[in-house]
């Protein structure tokens, strides 16, 4: 393929500027784009940072289209991966008229499945008036869906616990053995992905299909020569998950709930099914007991709320105890598989359970420390053991510490294009080490391709010059009470995002806000938490002035162009947790190692995380707004202001008057 054939579809006399309504001839794009494309034609790996404008997404499908190889494209989240499919590839596949098939693949759990239909239906003891409506809706999506891609079922909100009862899992899936194989949607839905020539995934389902298979020859996703993975930031941390392990005491309940209902349906005679539940819940009850956080001295607690444990916080007694609870547990798992092994062939649903009791057997090896050795001498060798407790139980966690030693091997292959692209993965400019380091991907080539915005016109910087210590436990409390601050949020003609770390700082941004609506101009509140966040981002575009409060979710996948999003405020620099026990285990190996743990882990993460956020406020040439930090680190220390040469070179004040300048079309 030519190197002119891309910019003559992206370029100024290319087709696009005259098919595709508001297309714009960015050189940036057409950059990215001839990258791209020689990556493709190389099979080498390419690994690009675009800025917010670039069209990134259009710059990597171009090429992909017209290689004609077999592609898949993965995004960090599913409302990209919908918009990829839904939109910006029917709109570019009709204006470049070439025929492409295209299909979007997710995970088991966004696609109905029959049969656990049809057993709720029947079997199913539904909570409540509620349930029995959501089932009943369901029902009827299940006849009309042609896919049964459940995002198409608004009729039942995302989070509702019905859905588990209608989806099948990697554990409880009846495989080739289901009655409804035959118009299973997760069957239809991978062989669609297998004769597609592009694919289009998430992050998820990949780090899934890689963890499964070694070799890459997958269960989930096809082969295919090239592979692009857009919002490539979020890779090592989702990777990490799946290549963990984990034990949950709500999973285990929920095999212990199954097993009893598929041995009474299905073989009432082969065994006492009741008495082999309650001893799963008793193994339960005595691991919770066991981790009982309460008891645990220095107890620390997540920023979610969420008891976190490391091993050596138990004391001795604990010790004793969660060795006894967990040597029970596995007990208990084997006599629940010598206990089905002579049932075995008397239906599908009880073969399943045989394998699931080995699965669980093998979670549980993998998420605690050895057993052999005191639990107060867990080893750390190549990764991290914890407990997490919360209202609803608890759950065992392991986690490698350097995932890109596992990721690595995928990113050899001479056959396959490795293509990462994000708008944040360096630091500091053009420093892409820590990105590269953290996925083990080693690249042919890396690409910085600037954002094609005016920042020092559009935007401005405020770190006000009076501001309390970061690490104060009210931070957002005392920000939030500045008059000068108070000013500059009346004055704004538009949205405002208030964009926090943790989130106690939600809970005290929520509280100040609707104690004193009048400081901040009678503005219409909306809260992380109170509604779901595309309902509450629907409510922010239609106010046009409100002030959405928000933690880690609203960081990042959020766009909103002009007056309706004026100024984004962020608390304070976004480092890590200090609970987060795979980044404390991090930091303490790279001090093992005489590293400086600060400049090669926290730094470049608290970096990343700050573009990240400070990315939704200019979306457009025409946008124009305030970021505010509170936190006077960025603009007083060294690490802060080398901070500042990562993020877009908005014009910098430090003063209040400047700051309600900006807005000069309202009185404060």
């Amino acid at each position: 393929m030519a190197v002119e054939s891309v910019e003559s579809w992206l370029g100024p006399a290319g087709r696009l500027q005259n098919t595709i309504e508001g297309f714009r001839v960015r050189p940036g794009q057409i950059e990215l784009a001839k990258a791209v494309e020689r990556a493709i034609t190389s099979r080498h790996n390419l690994v690009a940072e675009a800025g917010t404008g670039v069209g990134k997404t259009y710059a990597y499908l171009v090429p992909m289209i017209l290689s004609g190889e077999k592609s898949i494209v993965s995004t960090a989240s599913k409302t990209l991966q919908d918009q990829l499919f839904l939109r910006d590839l029917p709109r570019l596949t009709k204006a470049l008229g070439l025929p492409l098939q295209v299909a979007r693949l997710k995970g088991r759990a966004n696609y109905l499945c029959w049969y656990r239909l049809q057993k709720a239906q029947s079997e199913a003891q539904l909570a409540s008036p509620q349930e029995v409506a959501q089932l009943r809706t369901i029902a009827q999506f299940a006849e009309l869906s042609d896919d049964g891609d459940l995002s198409g079922c608004s009729g039942v909100a995302e989070s509702a616990p019905i859905w588990s009862l209608v989806t099948s899992t990697t554990e409880n899936c009846l495989g080739t053995n289901c009655p409804d194989l035959g118009r299973c949607h997760v069957v239809a839905a991978r062989q669609r992905a297998h004769s597609a020539e592009m694919v289009i995934v998430n992050h998820h389902l990949l780090c899934a299909d890689l963890a499964l298979d070694q070799s890459f020859e997958s269960q989930l996703l096809p082969k295919a020569s090239v592979m692009v993975i857009d919002e490539a930031h979020a890779l090592g941390e989702i990777a990490t998950q799946f290549f963990g392990a984990t034990l949950s005491t709500t999973s285990l309940a929920g095999f212990g709930r199954e097993l009893l209902a598929a041995g009474l349906l299905h073989a009432r005679d082969g065994a006492d099914w009741a008495g082999l539940n309650a001893r799963i819940e008793l193994s339960i009850s005595n691991l919770r007991r066991a981790f009982d956080a309460g008891q645990v001295p220095g107890q620390r607690f997540s920023t979610g709320g969420t008891d976190r444990l490391r091993w050596t916080d138990l004391s001795s007694v604990q010790d004793l105890e969660g060795h006894a609870a967990l040597d029970e547990l596995e007990e208990t798992l084997q006599q629940v598989r010598q206990t089905l092994e002579p049932n075995l062939g008397r239906h599908p649903e009880l073969d399943r359970l045989y394998d699931r009791a080995l699965l669980l057997k093998e979670a549980l090896g993998r998420s605690r420390p050895n057993a052999r050795l005191s639990l107060q001498q867990a080893p750390a060798d190549d990764g991290v053991y914890w407990i997490e407790r919360h209202r609803h139980g608890l759950s065992l966690h392991w986690a490698p510490l350097s995932v890109g030693e596992q990721l690595a091997p995928y990113f050899q292959s001479e056959a396959r294009a490795w293509i990462m692209v994000s708008a944040t993965l360096a630091t500091a400019g053009q420093d892409f080490d820590y990105f590269l380091q953290r996925t083990g991907l080693q690249a042919d080539q890396t690409l910085t391709v600037e954002s094609p915005f005016d920042y020092s016109q559009q935007g401005l910087l405020w770190v006000p010059e009076t501001l309390p210590d970061p690490k104060s436990p009210d931070l957002m409390t005392q920000l939030l009470s500045d008059l000068d601050l108070q000013a500059v949020i009346r004055r704004c003609p538009g949205g405002i995002f208030i964009l926090c770390t943790s989130h106690r700082a939600v809970r005290q941004a929520k509280a100040l806000l609707t104690e004193m609506p009048e400081a901040f101009g009678q503005r219409l509140l909306l809260v992380q938490g109170d509604a779901s966040r595309d309902a509450l981002l629907a409510q922010f575009r239609q106010a046009g002035q409100a002030i959405l409060v928000g933690s880690a979710s609203f960081w990042e996948g959020v766009d909103v162009p002009g007056q309706a999003l004026s100024m984004v405020m962020i608390d304070k620099l976004p480092f890590g947790a200090p609970d987060d026990p795979i980044l404390e285990s991090r930091i303490a190996a790279c001090k093992a190692q005489q590293g400086d743990a600060f400049m090669t882990i926290q730094w470049p993460e608290a970096t990343m995380a700050l573009k990240q956020g400070v990315g939704r406020l200019i979306r457009t040439e025409t946008d124009r707004g305030l970021l505010v930090v509170g936190d006077r680190r960025l603009a007083e220390t060294g690490y802060g202001r080398r901070m500042l040469k990562s993020l877009p070179p908005f014009r910098r004040t430090r003063l209040a008057q400047e700051a309600r300048q900006f807005f000069p079309d309202l009185q404060a």
